[in-house]
């Protein structure tokens, strides 16, 4: 990959989506938590840590790289600080059991998938497998399944999307419908997750922005 994500850009972005969020919120079809600015510092944070394995050219996919994965979950969660990570331990270890235990078919998939589809497809396919019940994750879910559709998203020459104060109302509200579909159920699976992944894709296609990259 030739490209690596611009923190400070990402960063503007999402403060200004954390200034603006109890607006964004009251929008919204489901009201979520709060969107505080330490978890802005902490997605900047991720987003760093992940600009480091793309300088040594890791494949998050890989069994090598799933250790990152993973810990893109561990910093949008409680940051690099060494005593927060301590303090968090034994709910950090129940994370990666989960992931473990869940991360089998959503990587198959993306490594069948990634060499025929194009970026929005992939992401989507990534992000709604990611996403939707039983989750990858215990927590951070929506935030962590984001920088990894990023990363694949740059990783098949698309820019990638960030969050902003203009189109939150939206995303959240699709990710909120692909969140609530069940894998267990036909119905779900069936008939409505491919509606979701529908509008999802051509979400990412509108919105995604080359202002949160740097090209080297």
């Amino acid at each position: 990959m030739k490209a690596r994500f611009n923190l400070d850009g990402i960063h503007e972005s999402l403060t200004q989506f954390c200034t603006e969020f109890e607006a964004i919120n009251d929008r919204l079809a489901m009201r979520r938590e709060t969107f505080t600015g330490q978890m802005a510092e902490q997605i900047v944070e991720a987003y760093g840590y992940l600009n480091g394995l793309l300088d040594q050219n890791m494949d998050l996919f890989t069994p090598a790289g799933l250790h990152g994965l993973l810990e893109l979950n561990h910093i949008v969660l409680c940051g690099t600080d060494a005593d927060n990570r301590t303090h968090y331990y034994t709910h950090l270890e129940e994370t990666r059991k989960s992931f473990i235990s869940r991360i089998k078919p959503i990587k198959d998939w993306v490594l069948k998938k990634r060499n025929e589809s194009n970026p929005y497809q992939l992401a989507t396919g990534f992000y709604s497998r990611q996403l939707s019940r039983p989750q990858l994750f215990l927590e951070g879910n929506h935030r962590t399944g984001n920088i990894v559709l990023n990363y694949l998203l740059i990783s098949k020459g698309s820019a990638p999307y960030v969050v902003s104060a203009e189109d939150a109302h939206t995303y959240l509200d699709i990710s909120g419908d692909i969140k609530f579909t069940d894998n267990g159920n036909y119905l779900d699976t069936a008939l409505r997750m491919p509606g979701h992944r529908k509008r999802f894709k051509a979400f990412l296609k509108e919105r995604v922005d080359e202002r949160y990259l740097e090209h080297r």
